[in-house]
């Protein structure tokens, strides 16, 4: 059994907020803990199933279920399945954690981009962005979100965003009242 390459498409689920993750999580070891896992080195799939806890340094993961696979090109892309899935990561140069929860979480790397399904929230600090989905493009930096499912009675987005001082755009670099959720 060659468990390095199933380790290795763990990866492609981490990726909480990549621009503003702490960058030295990358290189630390995934660990994961499930009630039972199926690994398919021919199909490059792993299905970790029961009460499954992934991490890899400040990040964490859990959930009921996650399958991670592996193309031929090498990309992976994962799905996360809960009530609800969670995750929580520290950001970069700060002592603040970003996170989020959906009923699903989906990732892929060739597309670079995350989608929260159902329940879908995403918190950093005391910003808040809430809705049926949220659509994050990691290239991009780009994050779309809708009120409710389509075909399903109307719904809202909510959003919080605290006000910046520019004190604190200075320090971080930003340049506009609007940050990132």
């Amino acid at each position: 059994m060659k468990i390095g390459i199933s380790i290795g498409i763990i990866g492609g689920l981490l990726v909480a907020c990549p621009a503003l993750a702490e960058k030295a999580d990358r290189d630390r070891p995934v660990q994961v803990e499930a009630d039972s896992v199926r690994l398919d080195e021919g199909k490059k799939l792993a299905i970790y199933e029961g009460n499954v806890i992934l991490s890899q340094g400040t990040f964490q993961l859990i959930a009921d279920r996650i399958e991670v696979w592996q193309d031929d090109k090498g990309f992976s892309g994962g799905n996360a399945i809960g009530r609800p899935v969670r995750f929580k990561q520290k950001l970069e140069g700060k002592d603040e954690y970003a996170e989020g929860y959906a009923d699903r979480i989906e990732h892929d790397a060739e597309k670079e981009s995350l989608k929260l399904i159902g329940g879908a929230r995403l918190k950093q600090g005391d910003d808040d962005l809430r809705g049926h989905l949220i659509h994050y493009n990691t290239r991009t930096e780009v994050y779309e979100a809708q009120g409710s499912a389509p075909g399903a009675s109307p719904g809202r987005v909510r959003a919080i965003i605290q006000p910046r001082n520019a004190a604190q755009d200075d320090a971080s670099g930003a340049s506009g009242p609007v940050r990132k959720p």
